[in-house]
């Protein structure tokens, strides 16, 4: 089976620099370039895809809609360090230069950026995003489609929620209970 996108964007653009090699990208037809193909053409017996949205939220949307024979290939970069008992779910990118120390979870179709880092026994849901620079320290459990912004982190043995999106530079240091944004040192919803 050959590999594609689903999606054309920045994120798409980075998926394919890390790689190095250029996919197809399969977009609706209101973004349609020459470089693009049209969603209609996506085959499923012919390709497997990655959902290339750096948003939590937009790439679940976009994953319900897809068939429910597609199927999904995972990325990881050969520079990005998994030490031991980690697993990773289908359809997820792992960038340049992360690090995921010892016995994680890591949810279907998460995108770690460049440069993350996860710590010891943390359980991660499905479309999970960390932007550049984020943090999570160990024994942390995050729920589904949850977004860190650029050089955010979260203490150890906290819990996020599920659609939480967590700011660019902000500092988790309690539990978060409710799906919103929270941002700030220390982190507060907003």
């Amino acid at each position: 089976m050959k590999r594609a996108l689903i999606g054309c964007g920045g994120h798409a653009r980075e998926v394919m620099a890390q790689m190095g090699k250029k996919l197809i990208c399969f977009v609706e037809d209101e973004f349609l370039t020459k470089e693009t193909k049209p969603m209609s053409e996506f085959d499923t017996k012919k390709y497997k895809v990655m959902v290339a949205f750096g948003d939590s939220k937009k790439r679940f949307d976009v994953i319900q809609k897809l068939p429910k024979e597609t199927k999904y290939f995972t990325f990881i970069h050969p520079t990005a360090i998994l030490m031991n008992n980690v697993v990773v779910g289908e359809g997820s990118f792992i960038g340049a230069y992360s690090i995921l120390t010892t016995n994680i979870i890591l949810g279907k179709h998460s995108l770690l950026n460049r440069g993350n880092q996860i710590g010891h026994d943390c359980k991660i849901g499905d479309y999970f995003s960390m932007m550049p620079g984020s943090i999570v320290s160990g024994n942390v459990k995050i729920y589904d489609c949850v977004y860190m912004g650029n050089n955010s982190c979260i203490k150890e043995k906290l819990s996020v929620h599920s659609l939480s999106t967590i700011g660019m530079g902000s500092m988790v240091v309690s539990n978060i209970n409710d799906s919103g944004t929270y941002v700030g040192i220390p982190a507060k919803k907003i």
